[in-house]
């Protein structure tokens, strides 16, 4: 409850108090004189039934303020305009109509008195109350307007109302890291200033404000990124005379961090230096007197060409040195001199970045990560030089910072599972043929063909081979065994060679080798049998798999 509306209560209670109390005293004057009524004259009567009138009056008066008073002081509206001047003046005219009357000289005029009181306080409350109700009327009115009005505001502001809620959502998520991902996400999104955060969202330095291009006629600079810096107005050298001597920094509305980031983000970026000049050059006589340094504090002199400015015109000129080379850029602080008493004015325009900068479709490095929009800290597979490999991204640090990328080793990942294993069930006699198999123990990946004997490789990789058998001589003899393979060129390893004297009957011939191979290199098993033949039986087996695939 407001202190106002306490007041006003306790202003009532007052009121209420005061009448009772007229009351009572009235009633104890009566019954002092009930006792002896019958005793008094009749001028004393007629008194007596003017005291009683007047209780009664009074009565009438309290009934009159608490039945108009009350509601008053409960309506916070009409209270707020009568708590200073009615409650007041109700207790005056009760406390003074009680207290004034133990022998008033004129009684009946006292009463006409009281009763037009009464009646001009009921007529100011019954108008006060009337206005106060006009004023709520007119007050709920103004009040619908408004709403009206302000719901057709944003009907009719609605691209100004989206641009308002970009940036307060920007400025506290900022999950997009570049006009050029703004720009993608929604192409209606107006040219303006926006909150990004290029270094990445949750992870080193805040979101930073920067001008978002993007409704130019060119598709390519739709998107385009401007970070502002305080060197963008003309500013004027002075007349120092010695070469380089006047030197401004340049600071931007960002960390380094961030325009790193920004900048290694996008496809291009560019700056350059306007200068207006008057007998102010640049580059005189075999002497560099300007020139810009780069983000790492590397000295860059203007080019040599011959300019206006360095001509001494005195007619005013301008020279402008384009800057795109993004490791350079930005441009951190310029170097002038006016050493023959000229004009020269210098503007530095904004860092604009545009693009996004291609990466793998397959990530191969931390960076390809980061480029992608990774920015959690942790493990993660990327393509290596000839498999997947493991590493552990850093995010929190940039591309080029130490320990930004650790590798942990390679995957043993395949594209699918290659393995077979294959027998020969009978003999085999044909020289320089590959050996066709008569059973498929199992061949997943399906890339033997036991029918030609011939194995082909379904992916670029490392395989291993192996093949066991018997030879069966029939007098003496000899056996060439050759793991041969066909890519560009047919090659014949030679694994085995054995031969017989008379001594044996039975040879065990083994072949084991891994192989290197392209996709579609074919592998097989062929011999040169001298007086011998291949022993076919479940012991015959040629089985091969994949070791490593790589992508």
């Amino acid at each position: 409850m407001s202190t106002k509306m306490k007041q006003r209560i306790a202003t009532y209670t007052l009121v209420h108090s005061a009448g009772i109390a007229c009351i009572d005293l009235e009633k104890r004057r009566g019954k002092d004189t009930e006792k002896t009524t019958k005793k008094l004259t009749q001028k004393q009567k007629y008194f007596l039934i003017h005291k009683r009138r007047k209780r009664k009056m009074y009565e009438q008066l309290l009934d009159f303020l608490v039945f108009h008073f009350k509601p008053l002081c409960e309506d916070e509206r009409m209270g707020r305009d009568l708590s200073g001047t009615i409650p007041s003046f109700l207790i005056i005219l009760a406390l003074s109509t009680c207290c004034f009357t133990t022998a008033p000289p004129d009684l009946q005029a006292r009463v006409e008195q009281l009763e037009k009181y009464y009646v001009e306080i009921k007529e100011h409350l019954e108008a006060k109350i009337i206005d106060l109700e006009t004023k709520v009327v007119r007050l709920e009115a103004k009040v619908e307007k408004q709403d009206s009005l302000l719901a057709v505001l944003k009907k009719g502001h609605k691209p100004l109302k989206e641009n308002v809620d970009i940036n307060q959502h920007r400025r506290q998520n900022a999950t997009l890291r570049t006009c050029h991902e703004i720009h993608v996400a929604n192409p209606s999104y107006p040219s303006g200033m926006y909150w990004i955060d290029p270094d990445g969202q949750g992870i080193g330095d805040p979101p930073i404000h920067v001008y978002c291009e993007m409704e130019a006629e060119q598709s390519d600079v739709k998107g385009t990124t401007s970070i502002l810096h305080d060197s963008e107005s003309q500013m004027d050298i002075g007349n120092c005379t010695e070469p380089g001597c006047y030197s401004r920094p340049i600071k931007y509305y960002a960390s380094d961090r961030q325009i790193e980031a920004l900048i290694q983000l996008s496809t291009y970026c560019h700056q350059n230096i306007m200068y207006h000049c008057r007998k102010t050059p640049l580059n005189f006589d075999g002497i560099a007197y300007a020139w810009w340094n780069d983000k790492d504090g590397e000295r860059h002199e203007f080019s040599n060409r011959s300019t206006t400015c360095d001509q001494l015109a005195y007619t005013e000129g301008y020279d402008l040195q384009y800057v795109v080379d993004n490791v350079s850029l930005p441009i951190t602080r310029i170097h002038f001199s006016n050493p023959f008493k000229g004009f020269g004015q210098h503007q530095v325009s904004r860092l604009r970045c545009r693009g996004k900068a291609k990466t793998e479709a397959m990530p191969r490095s931390c960076e390809d990560l980061w480029r992608m929009g990774h920015n959690l800290n942790g493990i993660y597979s990327v393509k290596g030089a000839k498999q997947m490999e493991t590493v552990f991204c850093q995010f929190d640090k940039r591309p080029n910072e130490q320990d930004f990328q650790k590798r942990i080793g390679y995957q043993d990942i395949k594209t699918r599972p290659v393995y077979f294993s294959v027998q020969k069930l009978e003999e085999f006699s044909e020289v320089l043929t590959p050996i066709p198999f008569d059973r498929d123990l199992v061949n997943i990946g399906g890339a033997m063909d036991s029918h030609s004997g011939v194995f082909t490789a379904p992916f670029k990789g490392t395989y291993f081979f192996s093949f066991a058998g018997l030879a069966v001589f029939k007098g003496k003899g000899n056996v060439f065994a050759f793991l041969c393979s066909s890519g560009v060129e047919l090659k014949r390893i030679p694994q085995f060679n054995v031969n017989y004297s008379g001594l044996i009957y039975l040879s065990p011939i083994t072949i084991q080798s891994p192989l290197r191979l392209q996709a579609g290199d074919k592998v097989w098993i062929n011999f040169i049998f001298r007086n011998a033949v291949l022993f076919g039986g479940e012991g015959t087996i040629f089985s091969g798999w994949l070791l490593e695939e790589e992508i």
